[in-house]
């Protein structure tokens, strides 16, 4: 290998963790959408709950689920009409998230209504799936932000345990605004200054 192929291919491998560091960026949108909806989510069963409306708490979840997959759905669309080429980083983080999106489904809805497990369950299974979602798409596009929120969700899993049930579900709310939200805004810094130096 001589001089020359030795500089092209270490141009190659900044190109690439560059297109990796955007790919992360660009997920600021989802990690937004997703804290807020889980807050506004949490906020609803906590009123249903006050007014004694149990049977709802399930549809405020639906709701608030269907309606996060729907806006997910449409920045993802738009995304893939603007974007050519899909990144290896790009690829894993869909199939991660798809991948973990059916293990909330599965752990929030479906197991409970089986009485699989009792309801207190719940918010300590989510954030441990969560933790395994943030702490993987942190590995994947090599940002230790997000490797340590996904430490911050396994924490808290464990936390919850000393909490008696009734109360685990507000904990979601720091757990959302450190490990959702926070990570957001810094994706969405990290955005701006690319397509910033990129123009």
């Amino acid at each position: 290998m001589n001089e020359i192929q030795a500089k092209e291919e270490i141009q190659l491998i900044r190109e690439m963790i560059e297109k990796t560091k955007m790919s992360g960026a660009k997920a600021w949108k989802y990690f937004f959408i997703w804290g807020i909806i889980g807050i506004l989510g949490v906020f609803g069963m906590y009123i249903l709950v006050y007014f004694e409306k149990y049977n709802w708490i399930w549809i405020n979840w639906f709701v608030f689920v269907g309606l996060g997959v729907f806006l997910t759905q449409l920045f993802r669309e738009k995304e893939e009409k603007r974007q050519k080429t899909k990144t290896y980083a790009h690829i894993a983080i869909s199939h991660l998230s798809f991948a973990c999106g059916i293990a909330f489904c599965l752990v929030g809805f479906v197991f409970p209504l089986l009485e699989l497990y009792p309801y207190g369950v719940i918010p300590v299974l989510i954030s441990l799936i969560a933790g395994i979602l943030t702490f993987g798409i942190g590995g994947i596009i090599e940002w230790n932000l997000l490797k340590w929120c996904g430490v911050f969700w396994w924490l808290g899993a464990v936390g919850m345990l000393f909490i008696h049930w009734h109360w685990r579900g507000l904990m979601f709310v720091p757990l959302l605004i450190i490990g959702y939200i926070i990570p957001g805004f810094v994706f969405r810094s990290e955005f701006k200054k690319s397509v910033k130096n990129a123009s």
